[in-house]
């Protein structure tokens, strides 16, 4: 799909977002090909044709939601004129395509188990991109929340059909977490009894210690509560912390900050990928105070 004029007209559309959105595009056309026993290519659809989809009244249109979870966070939405959703949805139920069918429930749960299988097909696709395991739960029929990060057109075409067409659309959360922010530099200050030119001396003493083993955490984020508000925490309760999304997590030793990175996931256990670290003599000095 050419996106050259699409990414300039709209920054959070960047390379890794278009990326995203190429394996959206190749994974649908996979799984209809698979199903319909024909090709189905991908292509971008023109400006005019995404804004005349955006503008059907919702009674002429289908809106479908997942939530990304794992590596990704955040919503992905689709939009598609209700006829194009009844063409999928016979496809997968193997019914002789018919233009003026109308939609019903069985339309309807043949198109989330298709849309389904596009999600899986593409979580798969997208593990290599997002640095880890991604997965996507079907929200529902329903349009995604708020004003979208990003709004792509594509469609897919197979000889002797009318192209299929849908707009794609991300959210900031989705967007954001394709395209992370740079951690800010790690500071920390000069002691204040040392020049800034001369590098701490290791005590050879410490090799005694080298083995002794210390305990480490990850902060994501803090938060002061009043009694009242802890008092009244239950099951359920949600504490939100004073951390974005999107800001490196802390490694501590004690209460020193040593390191901070991003949240990995390895073999089902939390872990840090470090992205920013202080010197080896540096963290031993934060260890005597």
């Amino acid at each position: 799909m050419s996106t050259a004029n699409s990414a300039a007209q709209n920054p959070a559309r960047n390379a890794k977002v278009q990326e995203y959105l190429n394996a959206w595009g190749a994974t649908i056309g996979r799984v209809l090909q698979e199903i319909a026993g024909t090709p189905h290519t991908p292509a971008e659809l023109s400006p005019e044709a995404t804004q005349k989809l955006l503008e059907l009244p919702s009674a002429d249109c289908v809106s479908v939601q997942f939530e990304a979870t794992q590596h990704l966070v955040g919503n992905q939405g689709f939009i598609l004129s209700k006829k194009d959703a009844v063409r999928l949805a016979q496809l997968l139920l193997g019914e002789p395509e018919d233009e003026n069918a109308e939609m019903n429930d069985d339309h309807r749960d043949a198109a989330r188990e298709l849309f389904r299988q596009f999600a899986g097909a593409a979580a798969s696709l997208l593990n290599g991109l997002a640095g880890g395991e991604v997965s996507f739960k079907l929200v529902g029929l329903e349009p995604l929340a708020g004003e979208p990060a990003v709004q792509a057109g594509m469609q897919w075409t197979c000889t002797g059909k009318t192209p299929l067409s849908m707009v794609v659309q991300l959210n900031w959360a989705l967007v954001t977490a394709l395209s992370p922010a740079p951690a800010p530099p790690l500071e920390l200050p000069t002691p204040a009894h040392a020049p800034a030119y001369i590098s701490p001396v290791r005590d050879p003493k410490l090799d005694l210690l080298m083995e002794v083993e210390l305990e480490v955490s990850l902060r994501f984020g803090e938060r002061q509560m009043a009694l009242r508000e802890i008092l009244d925490l239950s099951a359920g309760s949600v504490v939100e912390l004073d951390q974005n999304v999107q800001d490196p997590v802390e490694l501590l030793v004690g209460e020193k900050v040593v390191a901070r990175g991003q949240v990995v996931v390895v073999d089902g256990n939390y872990g840090l990928q470090v992205m920013e670290i202080i010197s080896p003599m540096e963290r031993i000095e934060s260890l005597k105070t």
